[in-house]
């Protein structure tokens, strides 16, 4: 099929179309409407009663509600203070008290590290622990003085326990889980 044959079957389905569309009546303006009379009495009693809700929607019309304050506020947190003119502005805040307030310092938290087992090994008659632990960037097999993490140095290694000594001093515990 070409462009040719797809612009004649378009026209001709447009032209039917529009033939067979009809067109919306015109009625003269002096034209009176004739009401239908009801033909059974259920007819009559369905139209009456479509009257009397007509009616009786015309007769309800709906008051006015004013504005009333909210109860609460969904965009602060707590109850609506008492203190509040509910016709009018919310008053602006009561000043503070001159108490300092409270400075909590910061505590980074504890480096993401887990202690996984401890190896012993005896040489010389000595017996020496090397630690397993498990961080964010691998398997870290750490013994007495080295450094783990960048901050952190193995201070202790026990049986059950190692303390890893931070620069500034503080000390975090790990243990082997039971």
């Amino acid at each position: 099929m070409t462009w040719k044959s797809y612009a004649v079957v378009s026209g001709a389905t447009v032209l039917a179309g529009w033939l067979a569309s009809t067109p919306p009546a015109n009625e003269p303006e002096g034209a009176a409407v004739v009401s239908r009379q009801p033909d059974t009495p259920r007819d009559a009693a369905a139209a009456s009663t479509i009257e009397h809700e007509a009616d009786r929607l015309r007769v309800r019309v709906r008051r006015e509600v004013d504005y009333a304050q909210p109860q609460r506020n969904p965009f602060r947190f707590g109850a609506l203070r008492a203190d509040v003119d509910r016709g009018g502005d919310i008053p602006a805040p009561a000043a503070a008290p001159s108490e300092p307030p409270v400075v909590i310092p910061f505590v980074p938290p504890p480096p993401p590290v887990k202690l996984s087992g401890i190896a012993e090994d005896e040489k010389g008659g000595q017996m020496e622990r090397t630690a397993i632990l498990s961080s964010p960037s691998g398997v870290l097999l750490v013994r007495e003085g080295d450094e783990v993490l960048g901050d952190y140095r193995v201070g202790r290694i026990e049986s059950e326990a190692v303390e890893l000594v931070k620069n500034d001093g503080s000390i975090l515990r790990l243990s082997l889980k039971p």
